[in-house]
């Protein structure tokens, strides 16, 4: 009779167990369609940012290494013409969109055209880690593909210019 418990017991016990373990998946984890969706709507904003000319929100949508390099080339050509401005100014000036802001971005797009990423493209999702991801865009006219990476930062995704494109050197100067 004895016996005859403990195994009721650990029956019980073990479906108890099953139950509770059914819902969880112990492979490796999937990629949460919500994050995708963070990822690609902060991708698609940068472009669309770009296309409209809102420098403020382009400047918001980058990673901040990518806003420090920003800064630095604009610092090291500012010396180039004799006036030298303060790193802490000229991230000032693009923070609230300034003439500096306007100037690096009004010519960036003269060799950048956002449009293309926008209505030529394919967009696919590509690697997503903790705090990183790419975001795959395939050229319709291009065997070649550009590799967006993304950066968690400040619990918001943001596009990491300069270490996506910064091979091509897409300085405008």
């Amino acid at each position: 009779m004895m016996n005859i418990l403990k195994k009721a017991k650990l029956i019980i016990i073990f479906s108890i167990l099953s139950v509770l373990f059914a819902g969880i998946s112990f492979s490796a984890p999937q990629n949460d369609q919500a994050e995708e969706d963070f990822i690609l709507f902060a991708a698609e904003n940068l472009f669309i940012y770009m296309k409209n000319k809102e420098y403020v929100s382009v400047w918001n949508c980058l990673s901040v290494k990518s806003q420090q390099v920003i800064i630095a080339d604009v610092y090291k050509e500012s010396k180039k013409t004799g006036v030298e401005y303060k790193k802490n100014e000229l991230l000032r000036d693009f923070n609230s969109g300034g003439m500096f802001a306007k100037a690096y971005w009004d010519s960036f797009l003269t060799v950048f055209d956002s449009n293309i990423a926008l209505e030529q493209c394919k967009w696919e999702m590509g690697k997503i880690e903790k705090n990183e991801a790419e975001v795959i865009l395939k050229y319709k006219k291009s065997d070649n593909q550009a590799i967006l990476k993304m950066y968690k930062e400040n619990n918001a995704w943001r596009i990491g210019l300069k270490e996506s494109f910064g091979v091509r050197n897409l300085s405008p100067f």
